[in-house]
C-alpha cells in the first residue's frame, strides 16, 4: 500500500499482497542504514481475537537466520499493538525499544531488539514474542485512510500487509508457518492451510482454528465472524465464499467470473502456489475495495451491492495475483512491476480473449490513455520508490503502463516467446523471490538476443514516440493506387514492431508491420479504393503520442485528480483538454460529473447538454448516462417534470452500460437527493 508514510504498502488494493525495500542492494542498505539484514525462516504464532473488546492477544515464536553478524535487529509490527515480552533462550530480552510512530519513515512503526551479544551470519535463532493492543481504525498501519486489520463484533479481518504480527522485509521474506487464531465459539475464521482445518473447541467458550504453511509463503491472512459460506467448483478449482447475510446475491456471479480467471491462468501460465481452493471473504467498506493473500482474496461490503457495476477488471487482477506476487515472490518492492503489471497485464490479455470488434479497440485505447496518463512523472523501476504506491500516478505507471510494457514485449518476441517466457518464468522462480534484473536476463535468453534496449527504453526511462507519416499517392495503370511515403518517429533505438494501416474508400484497408530499428522506414501500400489517411498503429499496441491521444491524457488527469479531490486541479486539466478538442463530448461528460459533485447544478447541466450535442466521436453509453445524469441535476433543482424527461429519453436510447436502464428506473420511481446519493459512482 504506500510507501509514503511509512513505506510502501500496496495497491492491493488493488493492491492486493505486494512489496517493499529500497532501491539499493540489500548490502548496501545494510551498510547505509545500519539495519542487519536477516532472513525469517518459520512463524509459529498463537492470536486470540477478542472482538467485544476490540482487542488482539499474541504470541509468536520467530524463527530466523542473520545474513550479517550483528547484534541487534528489526522487526516492523503495526502501530497500535505493544510489545510486551521478547524472549531468547528462555531468557527475557529487556533492551528492546519499541518504535510505535514509525520515525523511521523507510520501516514505519517498528520493534528493535537487542540480542545481547553479537550473533555470527548463518546461525539460526528463534524470539519469542508477546503483544496486544486494540485494532480499530487505520492508526498505526501503513495506510492512512484505509485500515488492514480489524476486531469487532461485527466482524475481524488480518491481513498481513496490516503487519499485525513482527515481521521482516516486507512482501519479500517468505517463510513457513504454524499460526492458531482462537475466537469465541460460534465465530467462524477463514484462511488457507496445507493440512486440513478442524476447529477444536475448548472449555473456556472459545474455539481454536489451526492454519500451516509448509513451504515459504507471505502468511497471516484471515478473516473471523459470522458467515454464509457456499463453495462453487469451476474446472479443477474449489472456491469458498464467506459472505454476510444479505450479501448472497453476489456470489455466483463473483464465482464465474474468478473461475474463468483461474482457469484462463493456469492454461497460460501453469498452477498457481495455493493449489486448488480459494477462499473469497467479505469484510467491511473501512478497508481497500480488493486485496489478496496466497488463496485468499478479500471483498469489500460495497462491491456485494446489486445496484453497483460488477467490479470485472479489478477481480481478474485478484486472482492474477495469485501467479504474479504468490507463486512468485519479489525481491523488493522496486521490483513491483513483475507482480502488479503483471497481474494488470494478465487481466486485460484474459479480457482481450473475449472482445472483439468495437469493444476491443474501446478496451486497447482505454489502457493506452491510462498507461500515460502520467507517464512523465516517473519510470517503472523508479515509481516505486518515488511515489505513493496507492496514488493515481504510481497506478498508472506501475499498473496500467506495465501492462502496455508487456503488451509490446509480447509483440517484440511473438506470441510463442512471450508465452515460453511466462511459463518459464513461473517455473524457474515458482517458491522463490525474483527481480526485474531476473527478468531481463531470462527475457534474453528465450528472446535469442541482447534485450537491454528493450528495458532500457520502457521500464527504465520516461518518454515514448510520436509517430509521423509523409507519403505520396499516384494511380497505377490498371487503376489502382499506390501509397508510398516513410514513417518517422523521434526515439532512438526504438527497434520494434510496428503496424501501419492505409484507410481507404470501399473498406480497403491493407495493413503492414514495419520493424522500426532507426527513426524512419519506409511503406508502400496498393488499394483499390481513394487512399484517406496512413494510420500508424491502428491497434494501440505501442505506447505512442498523438493529437487525440494528448487531449484523452489531459482529461484522464483530470479524472484522476477528481478522485483524489483535487477539484480545482481536475477542473483545470479538464477544461484544457476542451481548449484542445473543443467538441470532445467525453470530456464535457466527464466536467458535468465534477459539477454535479461541486453541486453546480447549471454547470452540469449545460455541459452534459454539450456531451450530447457534440457528434464527435464518442462511446455508446455517454448518451444514456448523460440523460441520466441531467434528470439527477434536474431532481437537485426540483424540477421533476424536465428530470423525468431526461430519464425517459435514457430509457430511449436502449444502452445499459453501468446498469444505466435500471439507473433511469430507480430515478422515474424516487427523485434523486443530493443529500444521499454522489454524483455518480466515478468518472469514466
Amino acid at each position: 500500500m504506500t510507501k509514503k508514510g511509512y513505506g510502501a504498502l500496496r495497491a492491493a488494493a488493488i493492491w492486493t499482497a505486494t512489496l517493499l525495500c529500497l532501491l539499493i542492494p540489500a548490502m548496501t542498505q545494510a551498510q547505509q542504514t545500519g539495519r542487519a539484514r536477516f532472513d525469517v525462516t518459520n512463524y509459529r504464532i498463537e492470536a486470540q481475537l477478542l472482538p467485544d473488546q476490540h482487542l488482539l492477544r499474541a504470541g509468536a515464536e520467530v524463527t530466523f537466520t542473520p545474513l550479517d553478524a550483528t547484534r541487534s535487529v528489526i522487526f516492523e509490527l503495526n502501530g497500535s499493538l505493544k510489545v510486551t515480552k521478547i524472549e531468547r533462550n528462555g531468557k527475557p530480552l529487556t533492551n528492546f525499544v519499541q518504535d510505535a510512530a514509525g520515525a523511521d519513515t523507510s520501516i514505519g512503526p517498528n520493534v528493535r531488539v537487542d540480542l545481547g551479544e553479537v550473533v555470527p551470519a548463518g546461525q539460526p535463532i528463534v524470539l519469542r514474542f508477546q503483544w496486544e493492543g486494540g485494532l480499530t481504525s487505520p492508526e498505526g498501519g501503513p495506510l492512512a485512510t484505509k485500515r488492514l486489520a480489524y476486531v469487532g463484533p461485527e466482524g475481524s479481518y488480518l491481513m498481513y500487509a496490516a503487519r499485525w504480527f513482527p515481521f521482516h522485509d516486507y512482501a519479500a521474506d517468505l517463510a513457513t508457518s504454524d499460526i492458531t487464531i482462537i475466537v469465541p465459539t460460534g465465530m467462524q475464521v477463514a484462511g488457507t492451510s496445507d493440512d486440513p482445518v478442524t476447529p477444536q473447541v475448548s472449555k473456556d467458550g472459545n474455539t481454536r482454528f489451526r492454519f500451516t504453511h509448509h513451504k515459504p509463503v507471505l502468511p497471516g491472512n484471515f478473516v473471523a465472524g459470522q458467515y454464509i459460506t457456499r463453495s462453487l467448483k469451476f474446472g479443477n478449482y474449489d472456491i469458498q465464499f464467506y459472505a454476510k447475510v444479505g450479501s448472497e446475491n453476489r456470489v455466483e456471479n463473483y464465482a464465474e467470473l474468478m473461475g474463468t480467471a483461474l482457469q484462463f491462468y493456469t492454461r497460460e501460465y501453469g498452477q498457481p502456489a495455493f493449489g486448488t481452493r480459494m477462499v473469497v471473504a467479505q469484510i467491511d467498506d473501512e478497508s481497500l475495495d480488493t486485496y489478496s493473500g496466497l488463496g485468499m482474496v478479500f471483498l469489500a461490503s460495497k462491491l456485494f451491492d446489486p445496484s453497483r457495476p460488477v467490479p470485472e477488471e479489478k477481480l481478474q487482477r485478484e486472482v492474477a495475483f495469485q501467479w504474479w506476487g504468490q507463486t512468485v515472490g519479489l525481491k523488493s518492492f522496486d521490483d513491483a512491476w513483475i507482480s502488479q503489471g503483471l497481474a494488470e497485464w494478465s487481466a486485460f490479455a484474459l479480457r482481450e480473449s473475449n472482445l472483439q470488434g468495437g469493444a476491443l479497440d474501446a478496451a486497447q485505447r482505454e489502457e493506452q490513455e491510462r498507461a500515460l496518463t502520467f507517464e512523465q512523472t516517473a519510470s517503472i523501476a523508479r515509481a516505486p520508490s518515488a511515489l505513493d504506491d496507492q496514488s493515481a500516478a504510481y497506478q498508472s505507471i506501475v499498473f496500467y503502463k506495465g501492462a502496455m510494457v508487456f503488451r509490446m514485449l509480447r509483440e517484440t518476441l511473438g506470441k510463442d516467446k512471450f508465452r515460453q517466457l511466462l511459463r518459464t518464468f513461473l517455473d524457474q522462480y515458482r517458491g522463490k523471490n525474483a527481480s526485474i534484473d531476473d527478468f531481463e536476463k531470462l527475457t534474453t535468453q528465450i528472446a535469442g538476443q541482447n534485450m537491454r534496449y528493450f528495458f532500457a527504453q520502457w521500464v527504465e526511462g520516461t518518454g515514448v514516440p510520436e509517430f509521423s507519416s509523409d507519403y505520396q499517392i499516384i494511380r497505377t495503370r490498371t487503376g489502382k493506387f499506390r501509397t508510398r511515403g516513410t514513417i518517422k518517429q523521434n526515439i532512438d533505438n526504438l527497434n520494434m514492431p510496428v503496424e501501419v494501416m492505409l484507410r481507404s474508400e470501399g473498406g480497403d484497408n491493407p495493413m503492414t508491420t514495419l520493424q522500426l530499428q532507426e527513426k524512419s522506414e519506409d511503406f508502400d501500400f496498393e488499394s483499390t479504393g481513394q487512399p484517406i489517411e496512413v494510420v500508424v498503429d491502428p491497434n494501440d499496441k505501442i505506447l505512442h503520442m498523438s493529437d487525440d491521444i494528448k487531449v484523452a491524457v489531459v482529461a484522464r488527469r483530470g479524472i484522476e485528480q477528481f478522485h483524489e479531490g483535487q477539484y480545482a486541479e481536475a477542473q483545470q486539466q479538464l477544461e484544457a483538454a476542451l481548449k484542445m478538442d473543443k467538441s470532445n463530448a467525453w470530456v464535457y461528460y466527464n466536467l458535468g460529473l465534477l459539477y454535479m459533485e461541486q453541486r453546480n447544478w447549471q454547470l452540469a447541466l449545460d455541459n452534459f447538454q454539450a456531451a450530447l450535442d457534440n457528434s464527435s466521436a464518442k462511446p455508446d453509453w455517454l448518451d444514456t448516462w448523460a440523460h441520466i445524469k441531467r434528470g439527477n441535476a434536474y431532481d437537485a433543482r426540483g424540477m421533476r417534470p424536465q428530470a423525468v424527461n431526461e430519464y425517459n429519453k435514457a430509457l430511449q436510447t436502449g444502452s445499459n452500460y453501468d446498469n444505466a436502464q435500471a439507473a433511469a428506473k430507480k430515478f422515474l420511481a424516487t427523485p434523486y437527493n443530493p443529500r444521499e446519493t454522489t454524483a455518480q459512482s466515478s468518472l469514466n
